[in-house]
């Protein structure tokens, strides 16, 4: 089969794992492995088949994906050309597994292969987020603050300048972290900027309501937490937050992440509670798009109620244009509204 072709399927199948349609993704991805004549697309596609089967999966054998690892790290051996595999198990051991200490050494020994400063910078962001998993919070930074110095001027500096800024909060360095990220505001990507302008927020917002940092700290150890998939224990720390600090700035932060966190978990009558106060108590504030946006998706995807998912796109596309949300909102009402999207 011709390669624009595949490259089309490609293109198509990552779509649908984004949608997300995981059944089109499934199927996108076989042809693909089936089909080409390239080991570098094969491979791609395997590991998208593993990231599928994960998703599709809500209690996943593990053991057996270890497993499709492991046979695929011994077909392909460590190859600059296929580091792909190695972060991808690196990730999956880290996040899945909870054995960072041998994700660590996969990594490490990839960078002694010969390769461009852009794969040694996509392989040093990810080794420094296995770091801040577990906490090597000084280790993490010198890996993101050399791709940034090395990649200043592209995409992947901008990442690792925030990934700097978000170690930096984890580490209640709060300062140097407003720092990175007041530089990111004017990034050129559009992700990147909203990111870096919600976190500065939420920092600047709350070191000027709490001088101590109290509220601004127990939130920084639920996202730190969260990002350690210790789901239970980072909504034992929002419930305590909310608790103690209601009618503080973080509120509506904290309602945002614990909404995030319970859907994640298939609480999703919780979740739409969490994303119901914000937009009753802080409907005016700077995340009621998200809010907005979070419940849509909620009603969209999960609940299957698509008119009150319509209701809420339709207050983003209305009352919120400048939001990052915007674009997202207005081709989900149109599909559900039955017009005709490119």
């Amino acid at each position: 089969m011709e390669s624009s072709s595949l490259d089309r399927i490609i293109s198509l199948g990552r779509m649908a794992e984004e949608a997300p349609d995981l059944e089109a993704a499934q199927a996108a991805f076989e042809f693909i492995e089936r089909e080409s004549a390239d080991p570098v697309t094969r491979l791609n596609a395997r590991l998208h088949l593993i990231d599928i089967s994960l998703l599709m999966d809500p209690n996943p054998n593990l053991g057996r994906t270890q497993k499709a690892y492991e046979d695929l790290m011994q077909q392909y051996g460590y190859q600059a050309n296929t580091l792909q595999l190695q972060i991808s198990y690196a990730n999956f051991l880290t996040f899945r597994m909870g054995e960072a200490s041998e994700a660590i050494r996969i990594l490490k020994k990839c960078l002694d292969l010969p390769m461009s400063n852009y794969t040694e910078g996509y392989v040093k962001l990810n080794l420094g987020d296995i770091l801040v998993y577990t906490q090597r919070f000084n280790e993490a930074l010198i890996n993101f603050s050399q791709v940034q110095k090395r990649l200043k001027n592209d995409i992947m500096g901008q990442q690792a300048r925030y990934k700097v800024a978000q170690t930096s909060f984890y580490k209640g360095d709060f300062d140097w972290a407003l720092t990175q990220l007041k530089v990111l505001r004017n990034s050129t990507s559009q992700l990147i900027a909203n990111d870096a302008m919600q976190l500065s927020l939420i920092i600047s917002d709350n070191s000027l309501e709490d001088s101590t940092q109290t509220a601004l700290r127990k939130y920084a150890r639920a996202d730190l937490l969260r990002y350690q998939q210790k789901k239970e224990e980072a909504l034992q720390v929002l419930g305590e937050l909310l608790e103690q600090h209601k009618g503080e700035r973080i509120e509506d932060e904290a309602l945002l992440m614990q909404g995030r966190l319970l859907e994640e978990k298939g609480d999703f009558s919780g979740a739409r509670l969490s994303y119901i106060k914000i937009i009753e108590f802080f409907g005016r504030d700077i995340l009621a798009d998200d809010a907005h946006f979070a419940l849509a998706e909620l009603y969209r995807t999960r609940l299957q109620e698509p008119e009150k998912a319509m209701e809420h796109y339709r207050e983003i596309i209305f009352n919120f244009q400048d939001s990052y949300y915007f674009p997202q909102s207005r081709r989900q009402f149109r599909i559900l509204r039955g017009d005709p999207v490119n």
